[in-house]
């Protein structure tokens, strides 16, 4: 049961050009392509005449032809030529969804068009910002979208699970982190002061010596999570909010289901400092993605013991406050909905 009202990443923008790109999305057979002026159109990928793919056919000229029959549609869905024969029918058409591209994200609306606001795609300005450098990837996950979401919300795992990438101090399994409800979502977060960096940081930003570190993560309903996190060095005034002495980071993560045990996961870092390093991206890329696959490995594995996304019959800790209020959050947006 997906959240249908509501934006959802289709995909980064670069990754969508002048080809066909099929993608099933809440368990919805989708497919996204560009359209003679350049802009992201999304249409259902199958044919309303035998079911064929849309996918499986050509673009020419922003138009879609099938590749079972001929018939072309545009990006409104609606059939612009039958081949031999005169008149197409105004009901001969497929469905479209709307589409918005902002932040270097194709955001896609997957329930009723008439709703679609571009006003309520969440504020990730630092992703298509000139003084940010962005390193964007996907990951498909066999695993439910929440089960992730509460990954990301959970910053206790880190000390077990990331020993290799973001694991730095032992300290770290033992610091809780607070939860903060939000008008439109929920946010977990702590400091770590004075402690050992992890081994991502310490190469990103040259720490030899203990630093204070932060980690925040702000989920927006159904399934945005980003993340504020950095260091500095110790005693320089970070929590105090002079980051001067450090790296600040936003790792985003947008999750969009695929199916009931399936997830298309977009990342990426963004940082202000090294714009112009390209190896520092390398890195920072390929830490990122090895941190996440981590993540994706023990994830997929949970699904097999789970039914879907559901967590019901487990026990709760402390520590899983915040996954526990977004779960909530999200269960009351579906059932308004329906």
């Amino acid at each position: 049961m997906f959240l249908r009202n509501c934006w959802y990443a289709a995909g980064w923008s670069k990754d969508i050009d002048a080809a066909l790109l099929p993608r099933r999305l809440l368990d919805e057979p989708v497919v996204l392509f560009r359209t003679s002026d350049g802009s992201v159109a999304a249409l259902e990928d199958r044919c309303c005449h035998r079911a064929a793919p849309l996918s499986r056919g050509v673009l020419e000229d922003g138009v879609v032809q099938c590749g079972y029959h001929g018939l072309k549609f545009d990006r409104t869905g609606a059939c612009v030529e039958i081949p031999g024969q005169a008149h197409v029918p105004n009901d001969v058409r497929v469905r479209s969804y709307p589409v918005v591209e902002r932040w270097n994200v194709a955001w896609i609306w997957m329930g009723e068009p008439a709703k679609a606001d571009a006003a309520a795609i969440p504020d990730l300005a630092w992703l298509d910002d000139p003084a940010w450098r962005i390193t964007p990837g996907y990951l498909h996950l066999n695993a439910n979208y929440q089960l992730l979401t509460d990954n990301l919300l959970d910053l206790t795992h880190v000390s077990y699970l990331h020993k290799r990438t973001l694991a730095g101090d032992p300290r770290e399994a033992t610091t809780p982190q607070n939860m903060e409800i939000l008008p439109d979502g929920v946010r977990a977060g702590r400091w770590m002061l004075g402690f050992k960096p992890p081994p991502l940081f310490a190469a990103a930003g040259n720490f030899t010596e203990d630093v204070d570190r932060w980690q925040f993560a702000t989920w927006h309903p159904p399934s945005v999570v980003y993340l504020d996190i950095g260091c500095a060095k110790a005693g320089t005034g970070a929590p105090e909010g002079d980051r001067s002495q450090g790296i600040s980071m936003w790792s985003n993560h947008l999750l969009t289901p695929e199916t009931d045990t399936s997830t298309h996961y977009f990342f990426s870092f963004a940082r202000n400092f090294g714009i112009d390093d390209e190896a520092l991206s390398q890195l920072l890329y390929e830490g990122s993605r090895e941190t996440f696959l981590e993540d994706s490995e023990l994830l997929e594995a949970q699904q097999r013991n789970l039914n879907a996304g559901s967590i019901a019959g487990l026990h709760n800790i402390r520590a899983d406050a915040a996954q526990i209020q977004a779960r909530r959050m999200l269960d009351t947006l579906i059932a308004a909905e329906r």
